[in-house]
């Protein structure tokens, strides 16, 4: 499938999100069967899970010229690459930034699968890194 590589790396959207409240961090470390006290105990030393970090996303999951033709066919998650930054903290306000990471193809046993990544980084109101996500969807 041709693609337009231009629009790798282009930001195609930009999510500020509602301050982070501490009960639901402790509630999704609770979930996840965490017990250490830097995720679980309220005050001032409560950060959120590493792996919190992946319920964020930008209003829109792919820019508006990715080509429909591709975005017919049937696709699955096909993984994420998370490089974490600073911790995120209760009030912390996140901006995620939306953008084309890459686009490849790979041939197998099966055909011609396309990969899309989508990178999300995610920034708190002190304009600190605390997350970059690489989200893979796989296209056949």
């Amino acid at each position: 499938m041709d693609i337009d590589r231009s629009i790798v790396g282009r930001e195609f959207d930009r999510t500020d999100t509602a301050p982070v409240d501490a009960d639901e961090l402790i509630a999704f470390a609770r979930a996840l069967g965490e017990r250490d006290p830097r995720y679980v105990t309220p005050g001032p030393d409560l950060v959120a899970h590493p792996t919190w970090c992946v319920r964020y996303r930008g209003r829109r999951f792919f820019p508006d010229d990715l080509p429909q033709a591709l975005l017919r066919r049937m696709s699955f998650d096909a993984g994420k690459d998370i490089e974490l930054g600073e911790p995120i903290r209760p009030g912390d306000r996140i901006r995620v930034v939306s953008s084309i990471h890459d686009v490849y193809e790979k041939t197998g046993r099966s055909g011609t699968m396309t990969f899309v990544v989508v990178r999300f980084v995610l920034t708190n109101q002190r304009d600190e890194l605390v997350a970059t996500i690489d989200n893979r969807m796989m296209y056949r």
